[in-house]
């Protein structure tokens, strides 16, 4: 198992249907979301299907619409509550998102939702029900860096069969409900069950060279573990670290490798110190970033603890894996968790543990040899980690942002209302209404709906509101402008230093035409050849959603269309 530089998995080519087959419920989750990166999914799947019976591509805009439409009415993603960031202003076709996105609040302390998996659910008028899960490491973001993407794939079996090893996966689907915001819909409840009870009798196929796997999951029904086997020595990527937790590697599971980034590995040597690393500490080199841009500065902070350092810079390394060699077998872990307490103790989250041959799938296969004359081994885009001699001190700001960062929490996890009131002809007024908690002296709120620029924010003073006073309220909107999703800004000032973030809450829109979205979609094909390019342009901008760490194998079982097939 050697992971070449050059095999990436992107999300929609392991979005796309067996051959024969469609999406019939789509189950994802993410910390960070990206809107616009979410409707690349119903995108991808209206353009696998955008062919006609005779296998002639549609070019219909308003065929491709309505496709794109119904695809969306499939896909549903939790996420974690204030950590949506803001899209622009004109994005007519995030009205179809409306009812994709689910904010969920975990229910322990300051926990965060923090899981990426999908939970895809195909169908085919001959072939057996076919389901695939995807367990990344990736945010459902446009960011680039490199990530790690596992794919499950297998044919339900009759109802005699049972695979208990996809047990914590039904668990997960059950409970995730448990923790959103609002209650869930019937339908989408009902597919939630049917779900959970067929994925048991699905015979997922573990990847290329792995034998077995097995779940681990933590934060939902109160269920938190240590899922590590003692070993002889073991590896670690891991972008954030908190010391006692690499130290408790060091010393009960034999880490000798650790992969992360220089200001985590700097932390740890600074506080507890350089006896909580491993021998061998290793970072990307500065060359291996994968056409990074500029952060953007709207990115929801990913705070693993309070002690952690924030995920705002999503460029580089952003795998999570830890690899365990135990005799002659190799236990490897791919999905959510940092090295951090947080991560095993108060957040949710999700590993996939496979089992396999240590020559095969062991350290040594997953770096690759030294002397590889292509450059294309993990090994060859790392660098040898040195302490240095004084460490920097960590911004005054930071505390500041770690403090707005859980109060954007806090203000999603309200169940907001948006009444939409007719005013006058294709005209109404919009008026936003829920139970703001404290807003903290020296702390300022802005909110306004997305589809209106920055420019239109109202200002909001937390203690003149009551449970049911309306927050803000948006004059003569047009129909484009009616919304379920509104941006929100909190700016705080404190000694000199400031901090602000941007998020994104989703409301109960009321009161809006039933027929709002089809009047958009119609307003919107004035221009055939402008949607066009806008849909081909965001799926353009979904190739950077997984890259990296991915080895393209599979393993077919024998049967009709659909069989069992894993790859990571």
């Amino acid at each position: 198992m050697v992971l070449g530089t050059r095999d990436r998995s992107l999300l929609l080519d392991s979005l796309r249907p067996p051959e024969g087959y469609h999406l019939r419920r789509a189950v994802g989750t993410t910390f960070t979301l990206d809107l616009m990166a979410l409707l690349t999914a119903p995108l991808a799947f209206t353009f696998f299907d955008s062919h006609d019976e005779e296998g002639v591509p549609i070019s219909s805009p308003l065929v491709l619409l309505q496709a794109l439409r119904r695809h969306a009415e499939k896909i549903t993603l939790f996420c974690q509550a204030g950590a949506i960031s803001v899209p622009g202003s004109d994005q007519p076709l995030l009205a179809h998102l409306e009812g994709s996105v689910i904010e969920v609040q975990p229910q322990q302390g300051h926990g965060i939702f923090h899981p990426k998996v999908w939970f895809l659910n195909f169908e085919s008028a001959e072939g057996p029900t076919v389901y695939r899960v995807l367990c990344l490491s990736r945010n459902l973001t446009f960011d680039k860096a490199w990530d790690t993407c596992l794919r499950l794939e297998g044919k339900v079996m009759p109802e005699e069969t049972t695979f208990e090893r996809n047990r914590p996966f039904s668990e997960m689907l059950r409970a995730l409900p448990e923790i959103a915001i609002r209650p869930t819909k019937e339908e989408l409840q009902a597919d939630i069950d049917r779900m959970a009870e067929e994925i048991l009798r699905v015979d997922f196929q573990p990847p290329k060279h792995f034998e077995d796997f097995r779940v681990h999951y933590f934060g939902l029904n109160d269920r938190f573990e240590w899922p590590f086997p003692t070993a002889d020595r073991s590896l670690a990527v891991s972008p954030f670290l908190i010391g006692s937790t690499t130290m408790k590697l060091v010393e009960e599971h034999g880490l000798q490798v650790l992969i992360s980034r220089s200001d985590a590995l700097d932390d740890v040597a600074r506080n507890p110190g350089r006896e909580a690393l491993p021998e061998t500490c290793y970072m990307l080199f500065s060359g291996a970033d994968l056409d990074a841009d500029e952060v953007n500065e709207n990115e929801a902070p990913e705070e693993e603890e309070e002690e952690a350092g924030l995920e705002t810079d999503l460029v580089g390394l952003h795998a999570k894996l830890f690899l365990f060699e135990q005799g002659n077998k190799a236990h490897l872990f791919t999905g959510s968790n940092n090295a951090t307490w947080s991560a095993f103790n108060r957040n949710v989250e999700v590993l996939v543990e496979l089992i396999g041959n240590r020559k095969k799938c062991g350290i040594e296969a997953f770096l690759g040899p030294e002397d590889d004359p292509r450059h294309d081994t993990i090994r060859s885009l790392l660098e040898q980690y040195r302490i240095p001699e004084e460490a920097p001190p960590k911004p005054p700001e930071e505390e500041l942002r770690r403090g707005i960062g859980r109060l954007a929490r806090e203000i999603a996890a309200v169940p907001f209302t948006a009444r939409a009131e007719d005013v006058d002809e294709n005209q109404w007024d919009l008026v936003l209404s829920g139970s703001l908690p404290e807003i903290p002296e020296g702390v300022t709120l802005k909110i306004w709906p997305v589809t209106l620029p920055s420019v239109r924010a109202e200002s909001v003073e937390a203690e003149d509101i009551g449970a049911d006073t309306p927050i803000a309220a948006f004059k003569q909107m047009s129909l484009a402008g009616l919304t379920a999703f509104f941006a929100f800004e909190l700016h705080r000032q404190e000694n000199g230093h400031q901090a602000k973030t941007r998020f994104t809450v989703t409301a109960e829109l009321v009161g809006a035409p039933q027929d709002r979205k089809e009047r958009i979609m119609r307003s919107f094909l004035t221009d055939h050849d402008r949607v066009l390019w806008l849909l081909m342009l965001i799926l353009r901008g979904g190739e950077g959603l997984v890259g990296g760490l991915s080895q393209t194998g599979t393993t077919r079982s024998g049967g009709g269309g659909g069989g069992g097939a894993g790859s990571w």
